[in-house]
């Protein structure tokens, strides 16, 4: 009986231990960066404490798409996986024309007070057609796009 409980106490310990750890990095990552792709075009990404992000990209009426929504989770020590969802649309009718899926991956560095201040990393995304859900692995996507990029945190003042 002792054996159990000390066990169980271990467990409940390290559970603590890992949430907290969670806590910390999402902390750290909450915040809005302006990132820049290899091809100098630029969004803004938004991550939020509980897990969402959001973007905003500097060609979306250019290339006729909207921002986009998404989530994110802690993959590694400083390393997050974002998933984003954003909308196409044709340029002259604005009629809808698909979805794109992009997977951005970040390695934040900089830690200051608590907050990281920039990141690395790469996008990798497939575009989608009209109606077809870019999560079911069945629905074959019109084309992939990806590329590196590097962020840093936007500053408050």
């Amino acid at each position: 009986m002792r054996w159990l409980i000390s066990t169980l106490y271990l467990v409940f310990a390290m559970g603590l231990t890992t949430a907290q750890a969670d806590d910390r990095m999402a902390i750290a990552v909450e915040g809005a960066y302006l990132l820049i792709h290899d091809n100098d075009f630029q969004r803004v990404l938004s991550f939020t404490r509980g897990g969402t992000v959001s973007e905003v990209g500097s060609g979306e009426q250019h290339n006729s798409y909207t921002s986009g929504l998404g989530s994110w989770q802690q993959t590694g020590p400083n390393q997050v996986v974002a998933t984003i969802v954003d909308f196409n649309f044709d340029r002259d009718s604005g009629a809808p024309t698909g979805t794109a899926r992009t997977v951005y991956t970040l390695t934040f560095e900089g830690l200051e007070q608590g907050k990281f201040q920039r990141f690395s990393g790469r996008s990798s995304g497939e575009q989608f057609a009209f109606g077809q859900n870019p999560f079911d692995p069945s629905e074959p996507p019109i084309r992939a796009f990806g590329q590196g990029f590097t962020g840093q945190r936007i500053p408050a003042q």
